[in-house]
Formats: structure tokens, C-alpha cells, sequence
């Protein structure tokens, strides 16, 4: 238990540490960032973009507040294509740190476990969201 206890406050260190960098980084950058990580989560996992077909043509918007950033996940054709800015409006809307953000894509936080803890907020296409949930879920 100590380990992973460790692990967590190294994780919550590092995402402190990114919060200047993340505020201070344009739009176009983090666009590419992102993509290059959802990229690396897709690549390692190929069961995961078959199961993206079910949610084909969603848009999903991550807010993280601390920081003022946000970004669209657009998913068609089994892939996620990352956008800075969207004149649609998203289908799923998730709000919160970047730490929590980035530990629920990961597939490192529960979802459920931060909504009801009120760290996460949630608005728009439930099944949607439920889906994209259970896929994170499978990345842990």
C-alpha cells in the first residue's frame, strides 16, 4: 500500500509542477500534446479503438479549471481526433483539475469515484458518457 501511496503523491507533484506551463502554453500546442497522448493510449491498447465505434461522432469537452483549459475529443471512425475550439456543441462535457482529468483519460481514477466526490463534473449525453467511462476503465 505504501507504493502505490507513493506513486500518488509523485503523480500529484508532477501535475502541480505542469499547472504554470499548462496556463502559459497556446492552444495550437496543447492541441498537438494531447494528440500525441491520446495517440500513445490508442496505440498501446487496440482492443480500445474497436470500441470506439459505439461512440462514433461524439464530442466529448475536457475543462480543466485550475489551469483554464480546455479541449474537444472528437471521435470518429475508431479514432480520437483532438481539437482546441468546436462551433458544435459537445455532447459530453467534463470539468475539473487537470490532475483529475488527466488520471480519468489515463484509466488511473475512477470516474464514479470523483463525480460523487464532487472533484469531476459531468453534463450532457449520459450513455455517451457512461461508455467513454467503461473504456477508461479497461485502460487501468
Amino acid at each position: 500500500m505504501e507504493k502505490e501511496e507513493a506513486k500518488k503523491k509523485l503523480r500529484e507533484g508532477f501535475y502541480k509542477g505542469l499547472r504554470l506551463p499548462l496556463k502559459a502554453m497556446p492552444l495550437w500546442m496543447e492541441a498537438i500534446g494531447m494528440g500525441v497522448f491520446i495517440s500513445t493510449i490508442l496505440d498501446r491498447n487496440p482492443g480500445f479503438r474497436e470500441r470506439l465505434a459505439e461512440i462514433d461522432d461524439k464530442l466529448f469537452l475536457f475543462e480543466a479549471r485550475d489551469v483554464e483549459k480546455r479541449f474537444f475529443l472528437h471521435v470518429k471512425d475508431r479514432n480520437i481526433k483532438v481539437v482546441p475550439h468546436s462551433v458544435r456543441r459537445p455532447d459530453v462535457a467534463m470539468s475539473g483539475s487537470a490532475s483529475v482529468l488527466m488520471e480519468v483519460l489515463l484509466g488511473k481514477e475512477d470516474p464514479d469515484t470523483v463525480f460523487f466526490s464532487r472533484k469531476l463534473e459531468i453534463t450532457g449525453d449520459t450513455a455517451a458518457a457512461i461508455h467513454l467511462k467503461n473504456l477508461l476503465a479497461s485502460l487501468g
